[in-house]
């Protein structure tokens, strides 16, 4: 008889999925949005169910009248060339973030077109995906892994389209990453579409004037869309991310509503960025699960990563990966007195987290 895991609520859904597929263990969500006016699953949910039927074999799914209730039999990651339109209720980077994911180890390489809503609320926009997302993914051994933007679609009209390839992955090595080195540069894409030429612009000078008092080295690429690649929607967004030393991208991306200001928008993104720098840690807060799942499937050797504060959503993860993987981490507190000379004013703690990999190999890759 199949045994289920079981989970309640919908808080957990793609970690859940994720981690279904990775670890081949079937999985029952319950109580899923029951006492709400909107029962079950979401439009968005039932869209990333078809993406990953499409990108799986014998995957199985079964939902109940109401969609309160999911039974999830995972298959084997396939992969390959797939187009799938998207909801338009959230971004692409809540689909995007399963498939960074589930690439490494696939029996083929992804080369999937997504469209929809490439700038949104709630979730990474494909600027921050592909400068800084994919830069770590590279760094996990995914070398190949790219992202073409073809259009640009904000909310509600969506209208925008990527391209995400990634090579695949036999194992994953041990990571090591303790050392954050220094902010050596500053870089973002300011981007708009279907507004005046004059607000990017307002943007960058904003942001300019903020960071310019931190560093000299301070690039933001200005993108105005018109026409065919402008999508559906007038919207513009902000992305900054910083490189350090040691190769280290920390980032923050925000995206106007129609009530935000050019300059409000350069002023919550630079406050944000600064911020994200000032906790530390060689992982920035939007990216800490994908390293750690990284180094659990690592082979049997102990990884180590330096983290500023842990998420909530983080913290949901380290449990689920103990439940569907055995793997435990050691969290180590590692205080920075800022008296001592030579060290930045301010800085507090950060947490090394180490962990032994359960020595997983892409069994998918193997099949013929």
């Amino acid at each position: 008889m199949t045994k289920y895991l079981t989970f309640k609520g919908d808080g957990e859904f793609r970690q859940i999925l994720i981690l279904s597929l990775l670890s081949g263990k079937p999985v029952v969500i319950e109580e899923i949005r029951h006492l709400e006016d909107e029962l079950g699953l979401t439009e968005y949910e039932v869209s990333l169910l078809k993406l990953i039927d499409e990108l799986t074999n014998g995957t199985k799914t079964k939902l109940n009248e109401t969609g309160t209730r999911l039974v999830f039999n995972p298959g084997f990651i396939i992969g390959g060339e797939v187009t799938h339109d998207c909801s338009l209720s959230v971004p692409l980077g809540y689909y995007l973030e399963v498939l960074v994911c589930l690439a490494a180890f696939s029996k083929k390489k992804f080369n999937i077109t997504l469209r929809g809503v490439t700038h949104g609320q709630g979730h990474p926009n494909v600027d921050t995906l592909k400068h800084v997302t994919l830069s770590y993914c590279k760094k996990l051994g995914l070398h190949s892994a790219e992202m073409t933007i073809n259009k640009r679609g904000y909310a509600p009209g969506g209208g925008g389209e990527i391209v995400f390839n990634c090579n695949t992955l036999k194992v994953v090595k041990p990571i090591q990453w303790l050392d954050s080195g220094k902010i050596k540069r500053i870089r973002g894409v300011a981007s708009c579409a279907r507004m005046s030429p004059a607000t990017n612009p307002r943007v960058i000078d904003k942001a300019r004037g903020v960071l310019n008092d931190f560093l000299p080295d301070v690039y933001i690429y200005n993108e105005h869309l018109k026409g065919a690649q402008s999508g559906n929607s007038p919207g513009n967004s902000l992305t900054l991310y910083t490189e350090s030393t040691t190769d280290v991208t920390i980032c923050c991306d925000n995206t106007a509503t129609s009530q935000t200001l050019p300059e409000d928008l350069a002023l919550t993104t630079t406050h944000q960025l600064l911020d994200a720098v000032h906790a530390g840690g060689c992982v920035d807060s939007s990216h800490q699960y994908l390293v750690l799942l990284y180094m659990a499937l690592t082979q049997h050797n102990v990884s180590s990563v330096r983290l500023g504060p842990l998420t909530p959503f983080t913290i949901t993860f380290l449990r689920n990966l103990k439940l569907f993987f055995g793997v435990v981490f050691k969290i180590k507190v590692d205080k920075i007195d800022v008296e001592e000379p030579g060290n930045r004013k301010g800085l507090g703690s950060t947490l090394v987290l180490s962990c032994l990999g359960v020595g997983f190999e892409n069994m998918n890759r193997s099949m013929t």
